[in-house]
């Protein structure tokens, strides 16, 4: 019943339903026409052979009539008439019955021997005219009865009656309704294998396109290779390749957008499995996308087993609002401005989210260190004020304390008075470094070999790295030239060389290089003692701020440091792994051979003016 259902209401049934209904229409009229037009001719023929045959008969009556009317012959004696009845009836095998009425109604003679002598009321009305007409018998084939009057002259003398039988024409005409019906049927069975085999035709490109559209995925698309048809079927074909062809371009372009866009976008199911990802984030797993879809996000970003907490994608499903956090992602080796936004199927239902994660790693360098630059801008203001003051009641403690000490000997009070003098130098000496911290300029401008500074240092650092069995490792290429103060730049590497040598109490290893990058010149100092936390490498270049015991250190070297190099346009980066070591990376400008030949004639004759 199913299939019946199926077969009714697809296209293939609707044309063979509708064409045999127009088909049987057609044959039903058709052959009504035909059988309308055959028995009209045939009835036609018989009506015009009875009344040829009548005519002829009543005037062979009339004569025998007339010829016993006037005594010539007795037709009750002679049984003449009799005679030719039957010779009528044995000449025309269509004649069922001949009577022969008088004037009155009365029968003269009749086929059937019972009839005769017998009086037809009705005799008077019908022998007046000839006619003929048609009457049904019951169970029987239709009779033609044929009257007409017979005439002498203008002197009507009676009537003849004959029947014939249209069993003939009936039985012609029910051949003719067999044959149209196995025509019919026939024509039925052609047409329906014909229409099968035209429509299975049509139908055949018409499955395969609607084969390829199902086929149609985002990425897979199948066009039809060969379009031999000219027709509409082969129009429509052309018009899906030629769709196909733009979706396929449209998604290449848009998959070149999706690809080439640097932030590291990714698609998120409700289950927090991975749809899709643009090669950014692939490139930034060292994989291929086709790799990571599938994946939990928590695998991706986070390299973990189970949800991160505060997951911006669960915010954005609960809410179905966009939402946004920074987030550090370990595998992906930064700092992620992460943005999630809402992703809605064509029914406006929530699937999942569009995860899009802005790496703000070197924003967040550069917010760090413009906050370091006011931190010390702040602090320089603060020496500059600070310094007058301090300076004139130290220098008063230090001479006086000098003083005392050359009128004393060995009397009680000497050693009160040289810790009063060790106290006040540590103290000129704090503010010396304050007032380092608040100049503006440098104080001599030289061209100078950074190798040779980097030598410089290391002989300063030589008796603590004797003292602790440092490793010292070098790697100086040739040729760093920078324009700056060599006194202020050997400082701030010696500061950097003895906080590493401080980490390593107990013995490592000392590594400082210097290489061309970029049109910089960059040293590395690293050492491999236990590392800073990460919670503290944002503070190591804020002032008095140090981990080292009390008394051992002012936190205040690594802050001028990073003034010396800022003021030389300079930057110090610092990375540590704890348990791993700590690399602090200068840059300077670097200045070629032309320049510092310039610079260092400049100074010689400066000096000798």
């Amino acid at each position: 019943m199913t299939r019946i259902r199926i077969f009714i209401f697809s296209l293939k049934g609707k044309a063979v339903i509708a064409s045999l209904f127009f088909i049987v229409i057609f044959i039903g009229v058709s052959s009504y026409i035909i059988l309308s037009r055959e028995r009209l001719l045939y009835f036609q023929e018989k009506e015009k052979q009875a009344k040829v045959l009548i005519e002829t008969a009543a005037i062979n009556f009339s004569n025998l009539l007339l010829y016993h009317e006037v005594g010539l012959v007795n037709i009750e004696e002679t049984g003449i008439i009799d005679q030719y009845i039957i010779e009528l009836l044995n000449k025309e095998r269509d004649i069922l019955i001949i009577t022969l009425l008088d004037n009155s109604g009365w029968v003269i003679a009749d086929s059937r021997l019972s009839e005769q002598g017998k009086f037809y009321k009705e005799a008077k009305e019908i022998i007046i005219h000839q006619a003929t007409f048609v009457r049904e018998v019951k169970d029987k084939a239709p009779i033609l009865e044929a009257v007409t009057p017979i005439m002498v002259g203008a002197k009507r003398l009676g009537a003849l009656r004959i029947e014939f039988s249209l069993k003939e024409l009936y039985e012609r005409l029910d051949n003719i309704r067999r044959r149209i019906f196995l025509l019919t049927i026939l024509a039925i069975s052609g047409s329906i294998f014909l229409m099968t085999l035209g429509i299975n035709a049509m139908l055949k490109p018409i499955k395969r396109l609607s084969k390829a559209m199902d086929s149609i995925h985002y990425g897979r698309y199948e066009t039809i290779s060969a379009i031999p048809r000219k027709d509409e079927i082969g129009a429509l074909e052309r018009s899906f390749s030629s769709m196909i062809k733009r979706l396929n371009e449209a998604d290449i372009k848009w998959e070149n957008t999706f690809n080439s866009i640097t932030d590291l976008i990714s698609i998120h199911y409700t289950d927090y499995r991975l749809a899709k990802v643009n090669s950014a984030l692939a490139l930034r797993r060292h994989t291929t996308p086709e790799d990571l879809v599938g994946r939990h996000c928590w695998e991706v970003y986070h390299n973990s087993n189970r949800k991160c907490p505060d997951c911006p994608h669960e915010r954005t499903l609960k809410t179905g609002k966009p939402s946004m956090s920074e987030k550090e992602y370990s595998p992906l080796e930064g700092t992620f401005l992460s943005s999630t936004f809402p992703y809605f199927n064509g029914e406006g239902e929530l699937i999942g989210t569009i995860h899009i994660a802005k790496e703000i790693t070197f924003e967040k360098k550069l917010q760090e260190k413009l906050i370091q630059s006011e931190k010390m801008a702040a602090m320089g203001q603060i020496a500059a004020g600070i310094a007058h003051e301090i300076n004139n009641p130290l220098n008063s403690i230090l001479g006086y304390a000098s003083y005392l000490l050359e009128q004393r000997d060995e009397t009680p009070g000497k050693e009160e008075l040289n810790r009063i003098l060790n106290a006040a130098v540590r103290c000129k000496e704090s503010v010396r470094k304050f007032l380092n911290l608040a100049r503006k300029t440098p104080k001599k401008m030289e061209s100078i070999d950074i190798k040779e500074v980097i030598e410089n240092a290391i002989s300063m650092c030589h008796h603590i790295i004797l003292s602790q069995k440092i490793k010292m490792m070098k790697g100086i290429g040739p040729d760093l030239w920078i324009k700056a103060d060599k006194i202020q730049i050997e400082e701030a590497i010696v500061n950097i060389a003895l906080n590493a040598c401080q980490a390593m109490k107990d013995g490592g290893e000392l590594t400082i290089k210097a290489y061309e990058e970029g049109g910089s010149i960059k040293v590395e100092i690293a050492d491999t003692g236990p590392g800073i936390p990460q919670e503290d490498l944002d503070k190591i270049f804020d002032p008095f701020f140090t981990t080292k015991e009390p008394g051992k250190g002012t936190g205040l070297g690594l802050t001028i440091s990073y003034a010396i190099i800022k003021n030389y346009g300079g930057i110090i980066d610092c990375e540590s792994r704890i348990g791993e070591g700590t690399t602090f990376i200068i840059t300077l400008p670097k200045i070629g051979h032309e320049e510092a030949g310039l610079l260092q004639i400049l100074n010689k004759g400066i000096m000798h003016d």
